[in-house]
């Protein structure tokens, strides 16, 4: 939990312990490593150990900070981000109040300043956060998004070239050609891209031109790609196809179409079934309607 409180006043200056008086005799760098390592809440509550030690959690790097639902004052807690030194290793938001749903963008900014290793946002209702695209593309390693609106990014934004994991879930890719920027953005990761995890995405059909159907096709393309989760909603999704995965070696795929013709109508029937002569485990599932119509499991004799 965050502390919360005002910070206006000065604290008076507590006896200082032997303990505190040894912390403070350790080099910067090392007393900076030591508390890096602990949860970003305990670092913050350094700050009642004496005068010197007030604002002295502000100075630590690479925090992995985590904000959830049993966070009491979300308010504290954004003034936390904006106040924690950058780089900061991870952090995780989620359990917003619905009420405080259009202050997460906001929340993402202060974030993207930070230049994150690791984001996960989820969010109670779609909601929009273009702050996303402010985080450094070349130090955000990890990306987990959860119920929002991606909107197109700025033109000078080609990609978060650092990825190695990306992880959508319930996302909505709003605007012209939502599954190119999904391809873009799947593409400009490529040489590092090892895990990828999609889920219920889906395009914005207002830009899609009558009689088109089914949203454009769109191929993962990703040389590295280690481990690879689809659960797709044709209707929603689009057509698909995996592209050449040299290292793929583990596939977990969930095709659920309303009707047999959304399956007709786009290649990834087939591109769900291709067989990977190294892969070592691939589930494939195809629902249509509420019953599943095919499953194949298959195990590599190299396991």
């Amino acid at each position: 939990m965050l502390p919360t409180g005002d910070y206006s006043q000065p604290l008076p200056a507590p006896a200082l312990t032997p303990a505190v008086r040894q912390l403070d005799d350790l080099p910067s760098d090392v007393l900076n490593k030591l508390l890096a390592g602990l949860p970003a809440s305990e670092v913050a509550r350094t700050s009642v150990l004496s005068q010197t030690w007030r604002s002295r959690w502000e100075s630590v790097a690479g925090l992995e900070i985590d904000l959830h639902d049993r966070v009491r004052d979300w308010e504290s807690a954004a003034g936390f981000l904006e106040r924690c030194a950058a780089p900061v290793r991870g952090v995780s938001i989620r359990g917003i109040p619905l009420r405080l749903s259009d202050r997460a963008d906001g929340w993402v900014r202060a974030v993207a300043g930070k230049s994150p290793w690791s984001l996960s946002l989820a969010l109670p209702m779609p909601t929009a956060v273009p702050s996303l695209f402010a985080c450094d593309p070349a130090a955000l390693a990890e990306l987990k998004l959860n119920t929002r609106v991606l909107p197109p990014p700025p033109p000078a934004i080609t990609g978060f070239r650092g990825l190695t994991a990306l992880d959508l879930d319930y996302v909505m890719f709003s605007g012209d050609k939502g599954w190119e920027r999904l391809e873009a953005m799947i593409s400009a990761a490529a040489p590092t891209l090892e895990k990828l995890r999609l889920a219920n995405i889906a395009f914005d059909f207002d830009h899609v031109a009558p009689g088109e159907g089914l949203p454009g096709a769109w191929i993962i393309q990703a040389p590295n790609l280690r481990w690879l989760e689809l659960r797709l909603t044709m209707a929603g999704a689009g057509s698909w196809e995996q592209g050449h995965l040299p290292k793929h070696d583990y596939a977990n795929i969930t095709l659920n179409a309303h009707e047999p013709r959304d399956l007709l109508a786009s290649g990834s029937l087939r591109s769900a079934t291709l067989t990977v002569p190294h892969i070592r485990y691939m589930a494939c599932s195809v629902c249509i309607g509420r019953s599943v119509n095919k499953r194949t499991d298959m195990i590599s004799h190299r396991l």
